[in-house]
C-alpha cells in the first residue's frame, strides 16, 4: 500500500517497510549467519568473524588467502537462494594494524571501511598502539545538516523557543547514534553548522535586517542548542567489545 494505493506484488518486499527488517533477519540467519559459523569457519586456515546488521554485513580474515577464496564461495551461496552482492558496495580492504605497516612500507593510502553510517579507519591511541578509529561518513554527514538546516527553514516564524524544541530533537537523536569515542569533531561540525544557519533563518524573518552574533548569542543563553557530546567513551567501547 501506497499512497492508498494498493500494488500486489510477487517477488521481494517493500523497501523501508517493517516487514523488510523482520524478514531479512529471519532470512539471513539461516543462508548467512549458520553458514558462515558451520561450514565456512572450520574450513578457514585463520580466524574469522562476520558483522551483521540486517542486509549489511563485514566479514573480516586474519589470511588473505581465506579473504581471496570466500568471494566466490559466498556468490554460489547466495545464488542458490535468489540472492546476490551489489557491486558498487562491495570490496576487499586490507586493514589492521599489519596494514597499517604495509602502507608505510609501500608509502600506500591507508584504505577505510563504511559500515552502518561510520567510516572506520585505522590509527593509533594515546599509547601508540594500533586502534579502530570512527567518524561519521561524509553523506551522512552532509545529510543529517541538511535535514536540519530544511526544518529550520520551514519552522522559521515559529516562536524562538519552539523552533530551539525541535531542532535539539533532532541533535539528539544524531548525537546518540553517532556519538561515539573519536567522533567528537563530526559531532561539532554538525552542531556548528546549524547555529550558523539558524542565525540565518532569525535574520531573514523581519524586515530590520541581520541579527547580530551578539545578540544571537544573548538569544542562545536562553534558548541554547544541545551541545555536541560523547555518549559512548573510549573506555565503554573497549569494555562492550570483550563482552
Amino acid at each position: 500500500m501506497e499512497d492508498n494505493n494498493f500494488t500486489e506484488s510477487e517477488a521481494g518486499v517493500p523497501q523501508g517497510g517493517s516487514i523488510s527488517v523482520l524478514l531479512s533477519n529471519l532470512y539471513l540467519h539461516y543462508v548467512l549467519d549458520l553458514w558462515f559459523e558451520k561450514i565456512v569457519k572450520p574450513k578457514l586456515k585463520g580466524e574469522s568473524y562476520l558483522i551483521r546488521y540486517i542486509d549489511d554485513f563485514i566479514i573480516c580474515f586474519q589470511y588473505r588467502e581465506d579473504a581471496l577464496q570466500f568471494p566466490k564461495s559466498l556468490e554460489i551461496r547466495l545464488a542458490k537462494f535468489s540472492l546476490t552482492l551489489e557491486p558498487s558496495k562491495t570490496r576487499m580492504v586490507e586493514f589492521g594494524r599489519f596494514a597499517t605497516k604495509q602502507s608505510k612500507r609501500w608509502k600506500e593510502k591507508l584504505q577505510t571501511v563504511y559500515f552502518l553510517g561510520f567510516t572506520h579507519f585505522c590509527t593509533r591511541n594515546q599509547k601508540g598502539n594500533f586502534m579502530v578509529g570512527r567518524k561519521t561518513e561524509k553523506t551522512r554527514l552532509s545529510r543529517i545538516i541538511r535535514k536540519v538546516c530544511d526544518k529550520i527553514k520551514v519552522i522559521r516564524h515559529w516562536s524562538i523557543k519552539d523552533q530551539m524544541i525541535i531542532i535539539n530533537q533532532i541533535l539528539q537523536g544524531h548525537y546518540n547514534y553517532y556519538g561515539m569515542g573519536g567522533n567528537y569533531q563530526g559531532l561539532r561540525k554538525v552542531y556548528d553548522k546549524v547555529k550558523i544557519y539558524w542565525r540565518k533563518m532569525l535574520s531573514k524573518r523581519s524586515w530590520k535586517g541581520k541579527i547580530t552574533w551578539k545578540l544571537f548569542e544573548k538569544n542562545h543563553e536562553i534558548f541554547p542548542l544541545l551541545q555536541p557530546k560523547v555518549k559512548i567513551s573510549y573506555r565503554n567501547m573497549q569494555t562492550y567489545a570483550m563482552l
